[in-house]
C-alpha cells in the first residue's frame, strides 16, 4: 500500500493534482488542499517506502510508513510489515537514546532574588506610567489590565549594567574584552516567572529595540530550563511557544485548560513537569505553525500519552489568530 491507499483507507478524498502529485484535507490539522502527496516518490535514500507526503499547514511530512506509525500507533516494524514493504538492514542500536528530562532546579540565590524582585516591582510601576506599552499589551497582544498585573508583567525604561556580585553571581570575564562582565537588563518588556512559593526564577526581557541582535535576552542567573507553568487541577494543557500567547490563552479560556509558555521551541520539560504531563488526560501542542515549532511538536512532546497536535488556524501562534478574529476560547473547545 501507498500513502494514497491510506488515507481512502481513513476517508479521505484526495484529487489529483499535477503529474505524482494529490491534495486533499490534512488528517492532523483539516486544512483543506493543503495537504500534498506523492504515492510513488522515494525517500532520499533511493528507497520507497510508500511515496511522501507534506501539509503546508501544519508542516508534518514524512514517508507512507511514517503516516501509517503515527495513525494506528505501531512500530515501525509494524507499520512495514503491515504496508507490505521492505524495512532494509536495521542498524544496531548502540545505546539507549531515549529522552531524559533534566531535574527540576532550585530557585537562584537570595542576593538574586532580592535583586529580582526590587527590579521587578520597579518596572511594574515603570509599566503603569506607560501609556504605549499598556496599549500595545491590550491592542496586539490581546491582554487585560487583570492579566497584565497577574502576571507581573513590567517595563524597563533604558538599558542597565548591574554588578554580578550584587545579584549574587561569581565573576566572569568577557573573553573579547578582557574586562568583568556585567548583567545586562535590556530596555523593553519584563516577563518573569514566579514558582508557586513567589520565588522569581527567571527574569526574561522582551527588547524593544532588538536590532540585528535577539528579540529575547534572559537576565544572568535566571533558570533557562523551566517553563511557565499555568496549569491547576484542569485535566487538560496546551503548550505554547511564548509566555505572552500562553497568558492570553489562560485569560480566555483558564478554567478549561492549563497553559505552559516555554519561551522557545526547543525548551523540554524538566522533570516536574514531565510527570505532569504524563498523567494528564490531554496535551495540546500548540508550538509555533512555522518550521522549528513545527519540527519540535513533532519530537518528544508526542511521547506523552494526552498528546495531539493542535496548531492555529491563521497565523503561526495564538496572538496571531486573535488579531484574525479566531476566538481563543473556541478553538481550545475544539482541540479538547
Amino acid at each position: 500500500m501507498n500513502i494514497l491507499d491510506l488515507l481512502q483507507i481513513d476517508g479521505i478524498q484526495a484529487e489529483h493534482a499535477s503529474n505524482s502529485e494529490w491534495h486533499s484535507p490534512c488528517p492532523e490539522c483539516g486544512g483543506r488542499d493543503r495537504f500534498s502527496c506523492w504515492p510513488e516518490k522515494v525517500n532520499s535514500n533511493g528507497r520507497f517506502m510508500g511515496g511522501r507526503f507534506v501539509c503546508r499547514g501544519c508542516g508534518i511530512n514524512g514517508d507512507a510508513v511514517a503516516y501509517f506509525m503515527k495513525r494506528r500507533t505501531l512500530t515501525f516494524l509494524q507499520a512495514v510489515k503491515q504496508l507490505g514493504l521492505d524495512a532494509g538492514p536495521m542498524p544496531e542500536r548502540t545505546g539507549n537514546r531515549t529522552w531524559q528530562p533534566e531535574l527540576h532546579r532550585a530557585a537562584p540565590n537570595a542576593a538574586w532574588q532580592d535583586k529580582g524582585k526590587s527590579f521587578m516591582c520597579h518596572c511594574t510601576e515603570q509599566l503603569q506610567r506607560n501609556t504605549e506599552a499598556m496599549a500595545w499589551l491590550q491592542a496586539e497582544r490581546g491582554l487585560n489590565p487583570e492579566t497584565i498585573w497577574a502576571a507581573g508583567l513590567g517595563w524597563n525604561s533604558r538599558d542597565l549594567y548591574q554588578d554580578r556580585a550584587e545579584w549574587g553571581l561569581p565573576p566572569e570575564i568577557n573573553s573579547r574584552t578582557g574586562k568583568a562582565k556585567c548583567i545586562w537588563l535590556p530596555k523593553g518588556l519584563i516577563i518573569p516567572l514566579i514558582d508557586s512559593v513567589g520565588n522569581i526564577t527567571r527574569l526574561r526581557i522582551r527588547r524593544s529595540e532588538p536590532g540585528d541582535g535577539d528579540r529575547y535576552i534572559l537576565a544572568s542567573g535566571s533558570d533557562g530550563k523551566r517553563a511557565l507553568c499555568l496549569w491547576m487541577d484542569q485535566r487538560a494543557v496546551a503548550v505554547f511557544e511564548s509566555e505572552l500567547d500562553g497568558l492570553l490563552v489562560k485569560q480566555e479560556a483558564g478554567e478549561l485548560i492549563g497553559v505552559v509558555g516555554l519561551g522557545s521551541a526547543a525548551m523540554k520539560p524538566d522533570s516536574e513537569l514531565h510527570g505532569r504531563l504524563m498523567r494528564a488526560e490531554s496535551v495540546l501542542c500548540c508550538l509555533d505553525s512555522d518550521k522549528p515549532g513545527s519540527k519540535a511538536a513533532w519530537g518528544h512532546w508526542r511521547n506523552y500519552p494526552g498528546f495531539k497536535r493542535w496548531p492555529t488556524i491563521r497565523g503561526k501562534d495564538a496572538t496571531e489568530q486573535w488579531l484574525a478574529g479566531i476566538p481563543v476560547r473556541a478553538w481550545i473547545e475544539a482541540g479538547l
